[in-house]
């Protein structure tokens, strides 16, 4: 497999941020993402959105930084979304069950 450079934007405005993940979100990658999400979703009120359309590859390490920024949200009672999600990507939130407890716009 042919890895793909992992690149992780914020975009914010006054009521949500959006956090873009690009590339392949596995062991390597995944404190890159934890470093950005988490003190977003422990912190930060506003609704996070984390867009996933240029994520190409996740594996159960990247899950684990989704479900870990979930509980900090649900924490503080904060909204947080998936948003343009692959199939394939949304098919790993449905095999283990998160897609019952995260919003996949």
């Amino acid at each position: 497999m042919n890895q793909l450079p992992f690149l992780v934007e914020k975009e914010e405005t006054d009521k949500d941020i959006c956090v873009y993940i690009h590339g392949d979100l596995d062991l390597a990658s995944a404190p890159q993402l934890r470093e950005t999400l988490l003190p977003l979703a422990e912190k930060d009120k506003r609704i996070l959105r984390v867009n996933l359309k240029n994520l190409h590859y996740m594996d159960s390490t990247g899950l684990g930084v989704f479900v870990a920024a979930l509980k900090l949200r649900k924490a503080i009672s904060g909204e947080m979304y998936l948003e343009e999600v692959p199939e394939k990507i949304q098919r790993i939130f449905q095999i283990s069950g998160v897609d019952q407890y995260i919003t996949i716009a």
